[in-house]
């Protein structure tokens, strides 16, 4: 009979003491979520492409207890899989640093993503161009540039003219990124895609149907407009 009651007593303890274990864990198990970091008051604008060093810069794993999971289900865990396939994706509305990243906020396709770029009143137009008369390897999406035109004003006379000025290089190719440009190691190219003002767009296309010969792009110093803070030494 003793036998019985101290095997019953084990019993009881063992599963109070099994309850107990599990109660504790509960409260102590956490799970990760993905959520911005920057500088505070900061804001991704939508069009802001999610690449490795965006990755590396801007998104940390943060824990939250396991009981908070079902109200921050929402919120995009943190493994492999996700962090691989954020990559490429592009915000489709403004976000602010602290926020924990989700998957309405991003757009569905990159081909939308790239529409939202284009500022209002401007146009998105695609051009073909020489490497060679493109300053080779060096006009990159998020270059400024000019685009100039010879147009022969008598035989074998001609005279060239700035069709286009200081406008922003969009894409080289499909290439839409200075990041992607440069892992392709700088590739050759036959088309550029510039951000228009609306009004010369239509001028330019007309403009540039009676361009001898293929338009060049002239590349511009991205500090001529604004001041970056530094000085170009002379050499």
């Amino acid at each position: 009979m003793r036998t019985i009651f101290y095997f019953l007593a084990a019993v009881l303890a063992f599963g109070a003491a099994y309850y107990y274990y599990q109660d504790v864990s509960s409260q102590t198990a956490t799970v990760s979520k993905l959520r911005l970091v920057g500088e505070d008051g900061a804001v991704f604008k939508a069009g802001t492409e999610i690449d490795d060093a965006f990755l590396e810069e801007h998104i940390i794993s943060q824990s939250l207890p396991l009981s908070l999971a079902d109200d921050f289900g929402w919120a995009l865990d943190d493994n492999l899989a996700t962090r691989v396939n954020l990559k490429g994706r592009v915000f489709g509305q403004d976000v602010a640093v602290g926020s924990f990243l989700q998957r309405t906020q991003f757009f569905v396709t990159q081909e939308n993503a790239f529409a939202r770029r284009i500022a209002p009143g401007f146009r998105a137009i695609s051009i073909p161009v020489e490497t060679s008369r493109a300053v080779e390897n060096f006009i990159m999406p998020g270059a400024r540039v000019d685009v100039i035109g010879a147009f022969e004003v008598s035989q074998n006379q001609y005279v060239s003219e700035i069709l286009l000025e200081n406008v922003e290089v969009m894409a080289v190719e499909d290439i839409d990124s200075r990041g992607e440009f440069e892992t392709r190691d700088r590739p050759d190219y036959d088309s550029v895609t510039l951000m228009v003002e609306a009004e010369l767009a239509t001028n330019f296309v007309g403009r540039s149907e009676s361009v001898s010969g293929s338009l060049t792009l002239v590349l511009r110093n991205p500090c001529e407009e604004v001041s970056c803070g530094t000085e170009v030494a002379s050499q």
